[in-house]
């Protein structure tokens, strides 16, 4: 791993070390992760994320689809909604309950384009973070982020 030589001044170097470690290993199967949808499906990580999302509650307001995201700010979450809407794997109605607020859903199509695309997903995450790894390591990972997730600001 490379990192920028430097002499810190409030952390030891082997946690700078984790540090870089958590950004590159985040960078590097994300990449790889986005080279493998954008090939066989024309469609970035965030997006899929989307699709993702919206497969666990359907039909969602963008505004609540897009508070649940990790990877994308609402701005970019309403364009890239949109893009989908346009590619024809979303689409848009009222709701019922409220006619200013519009609910995302897939269409039909849009339905089999998203498992393809979740299956895909889910076999990179396989190859490129579950397959090197050990059952100690994701373990390792999970506690990590349990831990980080309930830090103090």
């Amino acid at each position: 791993m490379k990192v920028p030589a430097s002499k810190p001044l409030l952390i030891s170097p082997d946690q700078v070390d984790g540090w870089w470690a958590l950004l590159s290993i985040h960078s590097t199967v994300t990449a790889r992760i986005d080279a493998v949808l954008m090939q066989r499906h024309q469609i970035s990580s965030s997006a899929c994320e989307i699709l993702c999302r919206l497969e666990e509650s359907e039909p969602q307001a963008v505004r609540a689809l897009a508070s649940q995201l990790v990877t994308v700010s609402p701005t970019r979450a309403s364009r890239l909604v949109q893009e989908q809407i346009d590619a024809g794997h979303l689409e848009r109605g009222a709701d019922q309950g409220d006619g200013r607020v519009s609910l995302i859903s897939f269409t039909k199509d849009g339905r089999e384009y998203a498992d393809a695309v979740k299956r895909t997903f889910e076999e990179s995450i396989k190859k490129f973070l579950i397959d090197p790894l050990d059952d100690k390591d994701i373990a390792a990972l999970t506690s990590i982020w349990a831990k980080l997730e309930n830090a103090s600001d």
